[in-house]
């Protein structure tokens, strides 16, 4: 099979159970907003969910991702069931700790998230969601390890349609947002049991080895403050939203966030293939120049469909909400190219985990992250939730940027010069949407320009792939 037909084939088998578990959000989110009672009842469910996020990372520790990078360093069946029982423990264990915690100091964390100490009972919620959550990762590992494809379709079906479908029936009983919790809290466990009874031989055949788990946090550890990093991307304008505007305002963000989620159509569907694809060819003479070719086609490919989501965005929105969750437009095209830029910077960050100099990634990440946070103290009190996304956004970018000067410097990427012509050419349009938010003379103007400039660069390389694909 060729190299260009193993990645798109991951790219859509293991992505397509991703996507699935976007699209069905996005199908059902306006049935949702109908049913609560205003914004704020929306964004008391999107902090529940920040705390998942919020400890899932200090739980896991980047063993995840070391787990896959330690997998495929034998062939030796054994040292992979004890390379997925050791990582699984170790993940278990460190869930168990920080679920405590959240109980225990759950007073302490509300006034945290939530400027109050009145919403304890959430963060006690959040704390048994977590500890299902973080596990979740090492179980279903195996799955996507061992190439299993149709299980993942089967799980996400499980997942995606049973949590929505019961959260609709416990609003209607009215549960209001406690009706979204309760569904997580219900349907997480039922997918860590599907997937243990998919994968168990892997944790019961293997056992704890000290060596293994050293080598695993030696990869890990590093990268435990990158998905913290993550989180604070994802996060922190939230909890400034809520403690400068009101959980109101944080519904009407966390609504536009949401639904931004349809850029993750791309991104999930990537990024649920690439880890295989990235390390199953890590070894080829040529890895850096096709790494290199795929970053600039996916940016391509992300530039343009954020293009077509800003074109389109109040369509979307006064067709699909009522009321106050209208105004999640306002965030909604910039909240889009978040993912994408994730996109690309993991493509990049992925040279970190092969050469095993993860240290460069929080590093990198970190510079974005003060960024992200200086600019939603500046602009949240000034623009308010617009202010919040545009930090979001211009926090991904410098650490892109800066991802590229480093992995560049040291030659672990080769890169065509086009590219440097398109970067500024989307830099150029994303000013004018920008300033010329709600002028479509304009902006429909400049897009023509930009796809004009990138297809003409690009178009003997996109004819070659398809041939490829072809064989």
């Amino acid at each position: 099979m060729s190299r260009a037909k193993l990645f798109v084939e991951n790219f859509l088998a293991y992505g397509f159970i991703n996507v699935l578990n976007k699209i069905i959000p996005l199908l059902l989110l306006p049935v949702i907003t109908r049913l609560l009672p205003n914004t704020e009842a929306f964004g008391f469910f999107d902090m529940f969910n920040l705390i998942i996020g919020f400890g899932t990372p200090l739980a896991v520790m980047g063993l995840y991702d070391a787990m896959f990078r330690e997998y495929f360093e034998k062939d030796d069946q054994q040292y992979k069931y004890d390379v997925t029982t050791t990582t699984q423990r170790i993940i278990l264990f460190n869930s168990i700790i920080i679920s405590i915690v959240l109980i225990v100091f759950s007073s302490f964390f509300s006034n945290l998230f939530f400027g109050v100490s009145e919403h304890s009972n959430i963060i006690m919620f959040a704390s048994v969601a977590l500890l299902f959550s973080a596990n979740r990762s090492p179980i279903q590992a195996p799955t996507r390890m061992e190439n299993k494809r149709k299980i993942f379709v089967i799980s996400g079906l499980l997942e995606s349609g049973g949590y929505y479908l019961l959260s609709i029936l416990l609003i209607n009983l009215g549960f209001s947002y406690y009706g979204l919790i309760y569904a997580k809290i219900m349907t997480i466990p039922v997918l860590v049991l599907f997937f243990w009874f998919q994968n168990k031989k892997f944790f019961l055949k293997g056992k704890f080895n000290k060596k293994i788990a050293k080598e695993l946090l030696k990869i890990g550890l590093p990268l435990t403050p990158v998905f913290l990093i993550y989180w604070v991307y994802r996060s922190m304008d939230r909890i400034m939203i809520t403690n400068i505007l009101g959980t109101s305002e944080l519904g009407v963000y966390a609504l536009g966030a949401k639904y931004a989620m349809v850029s993750q159509l791309i991104y999930t569907a990537f990024a649920g293939g690439w880890q295989y694809f990235a390390f199953s060819t890590m070894k080829d003479n040529d890895y850096k120049k096709m790494l290199g070719n795929i970053w600039e086609v996916l940016f391509i490919i992300s530039t343009y469909f954020f293009i077509l989501m800003f074109l389109f965005k109040d369509i979307i929105f006064k067709l699909l909400f009522e009321g106050d969750f209208v105004r999640g437009v306002e965030v909604f095209p910039f909240l889009v190219l978040a993912p994408l830029l994730l996109m690309l910077y993991q493509i990049l960050g992925t040279q970190f985990q092969v050469t095993k100099k993860t240290y460069l990634s929080p590093l990198v990440l970190s510079i974005g992250v003060v960024v992200n946070i200086l600019l939603n103290l500046y602009l949240i009190p000034i623009i308010g939730i617009k202010g919040a996304a545009l930090a979001t956004v211009m926090g991904y970018v410098i650490s892109l940027l800066v991802t590229v000067i480093v992995v560049m410097n040291k030659k672990l990427i080769t890169f065509r010069k086009r590219i440097y012509i398109n970067i500024l050419t989307f830099s150029i349009l994303f000013v004018f949407y920008y300033f010329y938010f709600n002028d479509y003379k304009i902006t429909i103007i400049v897009s023509i320009l930009y796809i004009i400039i990138s297809a003409i660069s690009y178009f003997k390389i996109i004819k070659n792939y398809i041939k490829k694909l072809r064989r």
